[in-house]
């Protein structure tokens, strides 16, 4: 006996027809009932928790809009009214002009599971269980009553023709038989760059994963490594070290400091056309390379001279910082302004990161100023990158709410509107200090904390990837992390700034009389809404239809550019 439900070929008819022309995001909604019970779409930009009412609005299948080298997400959600068993999720390839396609494997599926936040980030937001983890697809029982969700991504490849792309993804499983839902994807007639001009350094202390991996020999923690900074590329983020297991021989014999590049050239090879920036090995005020004695100093300035001229001849030193140390009090400030004489001694063209606010006793020390969010001061920032120094800014354990963060347990438009907040400040770059400080299971406990455990720093703090296996493996496993709704944000908010870079310069690049005419009126209309989304570092846009519907409006406008 079929099930009853609402007529998907009907759907699929009516909506191809409105597919034809970039009209504007469709609503979410419900894409097939019956019997068993809903299917319905949604938004990214919304956590939707398990008992997270279906919508009452029909929705003519999916429809996504993105330019070429994106992903772009969405989620699918299955609300049961009897239970259902082995519920698979079948995309299927998108055909669009002249027969290009979106291919099959270029469309991945991801299962949304969710953590026991049992202690709140902050007073505002309650405990319970918030969708997080994102492992990859796999059948699963679906209960009544209880919302069973998918994360479904679409790349769309470099160079393919621009206009609309449509197929289906299918819903198959015991109790409710194959439900097709229509997916469309229009693609932009532009393409985001492999790496972003906006820069990033997230942390990715490697030590975790390799103890969840069983990662022991140096062959193995490789390739590790290698699926670690796949992972970091395709979300558009520079990891602090992509150079893991690749280390700079070092060795000094009379004072003499001889240094082997051989296997670090292999990472340089490798990892670093992926990636806009990297830390500096070894160069940080309180490490001394192994150097002792009264000439230990000096051998260290010769240290860093040699990595700076190697990297200078590889042509990748402008990619690099030293990140000389770490939210320096102020009785430390004359000892960060002394190591970095010492670099400047070195080479000065080796560019210095401090995650410090802008003090005037340290002007002239730093190169890229990364203050904690509420420290940064947007008329001493633009001052400084006048001067020709950058502007980054990072947040950790804090601040909470009403600042956006990365919270678990706080609403996934919050860490988009972080991104958009970068580009109305007209910020470098953004520093995160770990994605996989793992100090406790994340799996199971998602609550971040100190050594010491005194406090708390937030539910997923530090944590922006899950361990590939649920406990620590007692056998080599080589497979790369576990992604999260954070994390997917995070590439979304990355491409957003994409976006908004890409208007900039096209708006830029006309002449001065073009600028503000008719033709260029609707691309300045759309950065000036971006901009109009953030009213302040605490006021922004909360609802995710607004910024959809601005990021259409910036879309089309980099297409209205000739």
């Amino acid at each position: 006996m079929r099930n009853p439900i609402i007529p998907i070929a009907l759907l699929f008819a009516i909506w191809s027809l409105g597919a034809r022309a970039a009209a504007g995001p469709s609503p979410w909604g419900v894409a097939a009932a019956g019997s068993w019970g809903t299917i319905w779409t949604s938004s990214p930009l919304v956590k939707r928790m398990q008992d997270t009412p279906a919508p009452n609005n029909p929705a003519k299948g999916v429809r996504l809009y993105a330019a070429g080298n994106e992903y772009e997400p969405f989620q699918l959600i299955l609300t049961p009214k009897k239970p259902l068993s082995n519920i698979k999720i079948v995309p299927h390839t998108l055909v669009g002009p002249k027969s290009a396609k979106i291919e099959v494997w270029n469309i991945t599926v991801k299962n949304v599971e969710y953590v026991n936040c049992t202690e709140p980030t902050s007073e505002d937001v309650k405990p319970g269980l918030y969708p997080d983890p994102l492992p990859d697809h796999t059948p699963f029982p679906a209960q009544p009553g209880r919302n069973s969700a998918v994360w479904v991504t679409v790349y769309v490849a470099r160079n393919i023709p621009a206009g609309d792309y449509r197929g289906t993804i299918d819903v198959i499983g015991g109790g409710i038989g194959k439900v097709a839902v229509p997916l469309s994807v229009h693609v932009w007639n532009f393409t985001l760059p492999s790496v972003s001009r906006l820069r990033t350094a997230y942390g990715n202390s490697m030590s975790w994963p390799f103890i969840y991996n069983n990662a022991t020999t140096l062959e193995q923690r490789r390739k590790v490594v290698d699926l670690y900074n796949l992972n970091f590329w395709k979300h558009r983020v520079s990891p602090y070290a992509p150079y893991w297991g690749y280390d700079i021989g070092v060795t000094a014999q009379d004072g003499t400091v001889k240094l082997d590049f051989s296997d670090f050239d292999v990472a340089i090879a490798k990892y670093f056309p992926w990636f806009n920036s990297f830390k500096l090995p070894r160069f940080g005020m309180n490490d001394n390379v192994g150097f002792e004695g009264g000439d230990a100093e000096r051998m260290k300035i010769d240290y860093m001279r040699l990595v700076a001229e190697h990297l200078v001849d590889k042509g990748v030193l402008n990619k690099g910082y030293n990140y000389i140390t770490d939210e320096p009090e102020e009785k430390d400030y004359d000892a960060v302004v002394e190591a970095a004489k010492l670099v400047r001694m070195a080479d000065q063209r080796i560019k210095i990161l401090l995650t410090e606010h802008i003090a005037d006793k340290l002007i002239g020390s730093v190169d890229i100023w990364v203050p904690i969010g509420p420290e940064y001061n947007e008329q001493q920032a633009k001052a400084r990158q006048a001067k020709g120094e950058q502007v980054w800014w990072y947040l950790c354990c804090g601040p909470h709410h009403p600042w956006p963060n990365y919270f678990i347990d706080y609403p996934a438009i919050d860490l988009r509107m972080w991104h958009w907040m970068t580009w109305r400040y007209g910020l470098d770059g953004i520093l995160y200090w770990d994605t996989c400080y793992w100090q406790d299971n994340p799996w199971q406990k998602p609550m971040s904390q100190p050594d010491h455990r005194k406090w708390n720093w937030g539910n997923g703090d530090g944590h922006l990837l899950y361990p590939a296996t649920r406990t620590p493996s007692k056998t080599f496993i080589a497979k790369g992390p576990v992604d999260s709704i954070r994390w997917e944000t995070i590439r979304d908010g990355i491409e957003d700034w994409d976006y908004f870079r890409i208007l900039k310069d096209r708006i830029d690049a006309a002449p001065a009389s073009k600028r503000n005419s008719t033709e260029y009126k609707p691309a300045q209309d759309a950065l000036a809404r971006v901009n109009g989304c953030i009213r302040s570092f605490t006021d922004y846009c909360k609802d995710p239809a607004e910024a959809e519907s601005i990021r259409f409006a910036v879309a089309k406008a980099i297409e209205g550019i000739k």
